[in-house]
């Protein structure tokens, strides 16, 4: 399980020189970056499109950082259409599916550090729900 002290240090390590870290998380998660700058985000905003990133570039550091095993595109539209029928079966409102999907949960730290990134009235109500979709099955499937 991934600890505060790790994501808070990943944190400070993509923050102290993004556009560098970028470029890291571009080169080592070639297919993933691309999926997340394509068709399915065109809708998200700007800063919606930024805080995603950084989300991303945040786990992709946590999990870099604990051996994780190299992103499959195919396991991952698996694990990203089961989570989002799974979500989608939780509740009618987004707190109620939110507390569902961390119920047992093994990198409960890592989802808390998205759901925390995703509150405040800058990001839409379907935009958190998609990024946070998209984070978890990221994590998912990196955790394999």
């Amino acid at each position: 399980m991934i600890s505060v002290e790790i994501i808070d240090k990943a944190v400070d390590i993509v923050s102290e020189n993004v556009e560098v870290k970028i470029h890291d998380f571009v080169t080592g998660e070639k297919e993933f970056s691309g999926y997340l700058l394509g068709e399915d985000f065109k809708l998200l905003s700007e800063e919606e499109k930024e805080t995603m990133l950084f989300i991303h570039l945040v786990l992709f550091f946590c999990l870099s950082a604990n051996e994780a095993s190299k992103f499959d595109p195919e396991k991952f539209q698996e694990i990203e259409d089961a989570n989002w029928k799974h979500f989608n079966e939780q509740g009618r409102t987004w707190e109620e599916k939110k507390e569902k999907i961390f119920q047992g949960y093994d990198e409960e730290e890592l989802l808390a550090f998205v759901e925390d990134m995703l509150n405040g009235d800058e990001i839409s109500s379907l935009s958190q729900e998609l990024i946070f979709i998209t984070a978890k099955s990221y994590i998912d499937t990196k955790k394999l």
